[in-house]
């Protein structure tokens, strides 16, 4: 195991975050899934109970994690207030593997990255490129005459916040047939063999929807004249240093390696990075294909802390940082699900996988506070535990 350390101060208690949240609600606990995969009540509390009882200190609790499933790689980042990330990292970079992976490897967000299309949104709606109530016919001239009403109608507001009725994902024959395609061509060919027909849903109400940030993404493109890829790198990398910061499976020499299920049946195997199918199309990039190393990732849940205190204004400024973190409908608001606990504390989050790859980042903006943490297999339940964990063991450090 590999560490780089680095000074913290805490100044949340996990063990009350996790009793001020109703654990009767699954999408009420901490960290409960927006992918509308819904974890039962028993992983809420059994995170929980990792967070008040496991370990004596972050390298206990993380050396527990890492040991109890020793064949798959697991890495874990925080900081607090604006001092260097933490990060710890253990294991293969696949099963049965003897490369261990590196402290700085990169790893595989899912729909993490919606809070990076949400931002690049705002950062163009910062430049007077968009409106995000505006319908979104009136950033797609090209397309409009082709475009349903009730598609024409949608916002980017409801788009980034799962509330514009537009379908989850497309069909399973559609991705087939566009899984090769390249992503710009790709995003256009599966909307506009839909955006014909009309919703089935009303808008207002939530509905988590892929396709409705591939949208987004395509509406950022149409008004700059380039790849939803291309404005990542540019209005978000580039400004921020993160320089890890790609698209699809890491192919590093000591990155991990995704591990999905053989048929099914439960037995993981190693999927090769440099198999197009490892990952979901890449047309699907602005709904969750970015990786990162993980203390990018910490400092990313670092700058969204610092964005809506006002100290980041030529990148995101405070209003616009506060609106992607108040609810739009239940508790997502745009690119973050928002949760408060009984006692006003808040926790930003969001969680992601490709089925192949499990992560997550919780920002804790009153106390200043980052955790992420990701494995190279669908984990929910160890990337959950793991990071209520450390949350609650720097609280005792602390104290």
């Amino acid at each position: 195991m590999t560490r780089k350390r680095g000074s913290a101060v805490l100044r949340v208690n996990m063990r009350s975050f996790c009793k001020n949240y109703s654990l009767s609600d699954p999408n009420r606990g901490p960290f409960g899934d927006p992918q509308r995969i819904i974890w039962a009540a028993v992983i809420l509390v059994s995170g929980c109970a990792v967070a008040a009882v496991q370990g004596a200190n972050v390298e206990a609790v993380f050396d527990s994690v890492a040991r109890a499933n020793p064949e798959f790689a697991i890495s874990t980042s925080y900081v607090m207030n604006d001092d260097d990330p933490v990060v710890m990292t253990a294991g293969p970079t696949r099963k049965d593997g003897s490369i261990m992976v590196a402290n700085d490897a990169r790893w595989h967000l899912g729909s993490i990255g919606k809070s990076f299309t949400a931002t690049l949104i705002m950062r163009l709606v910062q430049q007077g490129l968009l409106d995000l109530d505006a319908p979104i016919a009136t950033h797609l001239p090209a397309y409009r005459d082709t475009m349903h009403p009730d598609w024409q109608a949608a916002t980017l507001r409801r788009l980034l916040s799962h509330t514009s009725g537009i379908p989850p994902n497309a069909s399973r024959l559609m991705m087939l047939r566009t899984w090769d395609e390249a992503p710009y061509a790709g995003r256009r060919a599966i909307l506009s063999a839909m955006w014909d027909k009309p919703l089935r849903r009303n808008a207002g109400d939530f509905r988590y929807s892929n396709l409705g940030y591939v949208m987004a993404g395509v509406i950022a493109e149409e008004v700059t004249q380039s790849s939803w890829e291309d404005l990542i790198l540019s209005e978000i990398a580039a400004p921020l240093g993160l320089t890890s910061l790609g698209f699809g499976p890491p192919t590093q020499a000591e990155a991990p390696w995704g591990h999905g299920s053989l048929l099914g049946l439960g037995l993981k195997r190693p999927a090769d990075p440099a198999n197009i199918r490892s990952d979901n199309p890449r047309w699907m990039g602005p709904a969750g294909t970015i990786h990162l190393n993980m203390a990018e990732l910490a400092k990313w849940g670092q700058v969204h802390i610092q964005a809506c205190q006002g100290r980041l204004p030529n990148f995101l400024t405070q209003a616009n940082c506060q609106t992607m973190q108040t609810p739009v409908s239940e508790n997502y608001g745009l690119g973050w699900v928002i949760q408060t606990a009984e006692n006003g504390e808040r926790l930003i989050w969001h969680n992601g996988s490709n089925t192949k790859w499990y992560a997550e980042l919780a920002v804790f903006p009153e106390q200043e506070i980052v955790v992420a943490a990701a494995t190279n297999v669908f984990a929910a339940r160890r990337v959950h535990g793991l990071a209520l964990g450390i949350s609650d063991r720097l609280v005792d450090d602390r104290q």
